[in-house]
């Protein structure tokens, strides 16, 4: 997001709760372009498997996407009529390309990651 020069504000992890659904509380999560009462983009990481359906904690709130980590894949849902479709490109950044980030995600190495994913996307 700093790289292309994209406004976010993040949130950080917080408890979402709506009366009649479970509670979820994202790793991460972020507002694009502008500061939201509630995020624009939510990531978990999922270790343990569930017998939840993990987009149905998101859907009383309208969050426009959620992303998943789990055993190596990841996986992006949007918010398309009143459901969540899994997509492969965000509505957020159209122009990532989720295997590359997918690639820098899983590397042994976190300072490395980082640069080296820089390198790439700078390129393109």
């Amino acid at each position: 997001m700093e790289l292309k020069r994209t406004r976010y504000y993040r949130r950080g992890g917080f408890t979402l709760e709506a009366e009649g659904y479970a509670s979820s509380t994202p790793d991460e999560s972020y507002s694009i372009g502008e500061r939201r009462q509630f995020p624009d983009i939510v990531i978990e990481v999922i270790i343990t498997s569930g017998t939840i359906k993990r987009t149905d904690l998101y859907l009383p709130l309208e969050i426009p996407e959620v992303w998943f980590w789990r055993s190596g894949k990841l996986r992006v849902f949007q918010l398309q009529d009143s459901q969540y479709q899994e997509v492969t490109t965000s509505q957020f950044f159209p122009n990532l390309d989720l295997n590359i980030l997918l690639k820098y995600v899983q590397h042994p190495d976190q300072y490395d990651a980082v640069q080296e994913f820089i390198a790439e996307i700078s390129a393109s």
